[in-house]
C-alpha cells in the first residue's frame, strides 16, 4: 500500500517538525500516514496533516513532492512561518512532537530517516546558505 510523509519546515528557523510514534516501531519521525484507495498523494497528505496534528493544512505553504522511495513512500515538504504548538495530536498515534534539525536529532530515530532526508537536506542547506548570503550583504 502506498504512503505518505511530510517533513514540516519552518521558515524562521530551519527546524522541521518530528512526531513520536506511539505504537511500534516507537521512534521519532516525520508525518507519515497511508493513501486511501483512490486518493491522489496531495490530497492524502493533506488529510493526514489534519488528522494526525490537527492543522489546518493551508497553513502550510508550498507543500510539494520531493521524492518517492520504493515502497511507494511519497516524501513531501511544506513550510510554516514559525514553529508551532499541536493543538490536536492524535495522541492513539504520536504521543509527542518536537522541532528539530540535523544536529540535535531525537533518538530512536526511525530506521528510513537517512533515505528520506536525502530529499530534504539539499533544500535545508540551500535555505541556509541564501540566509547567510543575505545577511552578509544587507548587514556586512
Amino acid at each position: 500500500m502506498e504512503s505518505v510523509g511530510i517533513i514540516i519546515i519552518a521558515r524562521s528557523t530551519n527546524n522541521f517538525l518530528l512526531l513520536h510514534r506511539a505504537k511500534p516501531p516507537i521512534v521519532w519521525s516525520t508525518l507519515t500516514g497511508k493513501m486511501e484507495k483512490g486518493e491522489k498523494p496531495m490530497e492524502s497528505i493533506k488529510r493526514e496533516i489534519q488528522e494526525e496534528i490537527g492543522v489546518d493544512p493551508a497553513t502550510i505553504h508550498d507543500i510539494k513532492k520531493v521524492g518517492e522511495t520504493e515502497k511507494p513512500h511519497h516524501i513531501m515538504v511544506g513550510y510554516v512561518d514559525n514553529e508551532f504548538g499541536i493543538p490536536n495530536l492524535k495522541l492513539d498515534e504520536n504521543d509527542d512532537y518536537g522541532w528539530f534539525n540535523e544536529s540535535n536529532l531525537p533518538s530512536p530515530i526511525h530506521p528510513q530517516w537517512e533515505e528520506t532526508f536525502q530529499y530534504v537536506k539539499p533544500i535545508l542547506y540551500l535555505r541556509e546558505t541564501l540566509k547567510i548570503k543575505l545577511n552578509k550583504l544587507l548587514y556586512g
